[in-house]
């Protein structure tokens, strides 16, 4: 009996370095639990380029939106911790969901390996065309005299932009209608078509269809104005006082992946992140490339969590049927 249990154990602790040489030997896949075209998505296909040649397999994005994106980041959750399913979390998903739902499907800390944090984005406040306001003073303004009629449209209930609204809110003393849509994609068209008032877009859209005159910037999310569009001021500069928002993207792997599997994608993703090619790509979104250790990714979840908890239990939000 002895002798069949090192038998066993021996086999045990040599499976999981066998199977991390092995690894990968067919397709990996990125859930992405948002629409096809919003920005989780296309920071997904962007790593996945990068990431299929240096695995020597393909990198397939499968896209899982629904429930303010709970429906993908469960079904990641519960999926065979063998490397081959692998999700983009952001702060609404591994900081923001387990605190507005009691039912949420997944614990981030129990449920999730952090594998690599992506980037650390800010964005812009942005209006609609017809809106008769050029500046957060402005805007202030006329929120002021007409309380509770402005709308923002979000990425749904309890998501950062959500939050960002109330931010807003607080920080002017003044009362938005808050507007939530399936997905940025939806909530931009709305905006664009003089059907809501503001929402937060990422700067690679906010600029662009500014110029064309689809929208018109308000403010960066940002404490400090960013380098790479310095023309364009904060909100915390223009009456919305110690405004500052920022989320970020991360990739995550099902709880128990084996170590050795975790430390190669880890290693790989990190080298795609410092890959000119995909500090140029991340550029065009008004991104910067972050890598690092898995580490780095679990302090700033961790730490997410520990900033919204208070504004969450204070508001009273909640999101369970």
């Amino acid at each position: 009996m002895a002798a069949l249990g090192l038998g066993l154990w021996a086999a045990l602790t040599l499976a999981a370095p066998a199977q991390a040489q092995s690894y990968p030997d067919k397709p990996v896949k990125i859930i992405v639990p948002y629409v096809a075209g919003s920005p989780a998505d296309t920071v997904a296909r962007t790593l996945g380029e990068g990431l299929a040649p240096r695995l020597g397999q393909p990198v397939i994005v499968d896209n899982k939106p629904g429930a303010n994106a709970l429906i993908g980041t469960r079904e990641a959750a519960r999926a065979a911790p063998d490397g081959y399913t692998l999700v983009i979390g952001n702060l609404d998903t591994q900081a923001l969901n387990p605190l507005l739902y009691k039912q949420a499907g997944y614990e981030p800390a129990r449920d999730f390996a952090p594998v690599v944090l992506v980037s650390r984005p800010t964005l812009m406040l942005v209006a609609r065309p017809g809106l008769a306001v050029n500046s957060g003073a402005e805007l202030i303004a006329l929120a002021r005299s007409q309380p509770g009629k402005l709308s923002y449209g979000t990425w749904g209930l309890g998501s950062v932009a959500h939050l960002w609204g109330i931010q807003l809110e607080q920080t002017a003393g003044v009362d938005l209608l808050h507007v939530p849509f399936q997905g940025s994609p939806a909530a931009a068209t709305a905006l664009m078509g003089n059907q809501i008032d503001l929402m937060f877009m990422s700067p690679a859209q906010a600029l662009p269809s500014a110029q064309q005159g689809k929208l018109k910037i308000i403010g960066a999310t940002a404490a400090q104005r960013v380098k790479a569009w310095e023309q364009v001021p904060t909100l915390a500069e223009q009456g919305f006082t110690g405004y500052e928002g920022q989320t970020w993207f991360g990739i995550l792997a099902p709880a128990k992946t084996p170590p050795a599997i975790i430390e190669r994608l880890n290693r790989e993703l990190d080298a795609v992140l410092k890959a000119p090619a995909t500090a140029q790509k991340f550029a065009a979104m008004a991104m910067t490339p972050e890598g690092g250790a898995p580490q780095a990714l679990a302090q700033t979840m961790k730490a997410s969590s520990e900033r919204w908890k208070q504004v969450i239990a204070e508001k009273k939000i909640q999101l369970d049927p």
